[in-house]
C-alpha cells in the first residue's frame, strides 16, 4: 500500500497490510497488522484503521496499535498490530486506512538499539516476522488487502484470555508503590478486562513459578479501563520501604467468564539511597587535630634540640 508523494523529490508513504493467517478455524486469534513507513524510515503516532469485511455479515473495524501491548510487539517502530478476535464463518476481505492524526504522525530515522530490524508481530507469545503484500493508495485513502476464510470448528464463538501484560513498570515514591501498565482487554487486547490480581515478592522465582502463593496487593478500588489504555496504581504496603530493599511484582487478569491470562512480566522496584558524606564540621576538626599534632611533635622537636645545643654550648669546670 503506497501513497502517492507530495513532490518528486519525496518518497512515497508505504503501508504493508497483512493477515498472519489466510485460513483459521477459530482455535488461535488472527491478528492484523499494518507497517507504516516512507524510504524505510517507520512512521509513528499515525491514525491507522483495519475494516474487516465479510460476505456473509456485516463489516467490522479495529483501530491498529504502536503500543507495543497486545499483538503489538515493540512500541513505536512503525508497525501498528491489533487481534481479531471476533471471527465469523466465510470469507473477508482486509482494508487498511491511514491518516495523519492531528499533525502527529512523524518519522523516526533510527529503529530501537540501532540493529537490523525484522518487522513482525507475536502469535501465542512468539515473535513471528511480517510477509506483506503491496498495492498504491494515497495516505489517506482505503485500499484492499488480501483476503482470508474462517471455519469455525464450534458453533460458539471463541473465548480467548486478556492479553499478557508486557510492560508492567514498578517503582518506589517514599513508602508508596507506583505501578504502570498498559490495560489488556476482556479478549486479548479487545474489549475491558474484568480484574486484575497483582501479586509481589521479595524473590522474583516465587512470582515466575510459584504466582499464587505470593503476597497480594488490595485492589478491591480498581475497575480495569478500556484495552490499550495506560493503567496506574499505587498503594503502600503494611512495612515501611527501608534503604536497600527489592521488591518484584506481577499482575494476572481475568475476564468475565473467568479465564485468566498468562502472568503478566516481572517488574522489579529498588530503593537505593546514596551514603551520607561526613560533615564538613567533622572533616574541619579532623584536620585540626592532625595540624595541632604535628605543631606539638614539631615543638617537642625544637625544644629537644634547643637543649641539646644549650648542654653541648654550655663551657664547664675542669675537674
Amino acid at each position: 500500500v503506497t501513497s502517492q508523494a507530495a513532490r518528486a523529490d519525496v518518497p512515497p508513504i508505504t503501508v504493508k497490510a497483512h493477515m498472519n493467517q489466510k485460513f483459521s478455524d477459530g482455535a488461535k486469534p488472527m491478528t492484523v497488522f499494518a507497517e507504516v513507513s516512507q524510504n524505510y524510515k517507520p512512521v509513528i503516532n499515525a491514525e491507522v484503521w483495519a475494516t474487516l469485511e465479510s460476505d456473509s455479515g456485516p463489516a467490522q473495524t479495529l483501530q491498529l496499535l504502536d503500543n507495543g501491548a497486545g499483538a503489538d510487539a515493540f512500541k513505536d517502530d512503525g508497525v501498528y498490530s491489533r487481534y481479531f478476535t471476533k471471527m465469523k464463518n466465510g470469507r473477508s476481505s482486509l482494508k487498511v486506512r491511514v491518516k495523519n492524526r492531528d499533525g502527529q504522525a512523524r518519522f523516526t530515522f533510527q529503529k530501537r538499539g540501532g540493529a537490523p530490524y525484522v518487522p513482525g508481530y507475536v502469535v501465542n507469545g512468539n515473535y513471528e516476522p511480517l510477509k506483506a503484500n503491496y498495492s498504491n493508495i494515497s495516505l489517506t485513502s482505503t485500499s484492499t488487502g488480501e483476503s482470508f476464510e474462517v471455519v469455525l470448528k464450534s458453533t460458539t464463538p471463541p473465548n480467548f484470555p486478556p492479553n499478557r501484560i508486557t510492560d508492567l513498570s514498578a517503582e518506589f515514591l517514599e513508602d508508596t508503590v507506583l505501578l504502570s501498565w498498559t490495560a489488556p482487554g476482556e479478549d486479548l487486547d479487545q474489549g475491558t478486562a474484568k480484574s486484575f490480581k497483582i501479586m509481589w515478592s521479595f524473590e522474583l522465582k516465587m512470582l515466575r513459578f510459584n504466582f499464587s502463593n505470593a503476597h497480594e496487593v488490595n485492589i478491591s478500588g480498581i475497575s480495569p479501563q478500556e484495552a490499550g489504555s495506560v493503567e496506574q496504581h499505587s498503594f503502600n504496603l503494611s512495612f515501611p520501604i527501608q534503604n536497600g530493599t527489592t521488591l518484584f511484582f506481577a499482575i494476572q487478569s481475568e475476564d468475565k467468564e473467568l479465564v485468566k491470562s498468562e502472568i503478566s512480566n516481572i517488574a522489579q522496584a529498588s530503593k537505593i539511597l546514596p551514603h551520607l558524606k561526613p560533615t564538613e564540621v567533622f572533616e574541619i576538626d579532623l584536620k585540626f587535630v592532625f595540624i595541632a599534632i604535628a605543631v606539638c611533635l614539631a615543638t617537642v622537636v625544637i625544644i629537644g634540640i634547643i637543649a641539646i645545643t644549650t648542654w653541648a654550648l654550655t663551657p664547664r669546670k675542669p675537674s
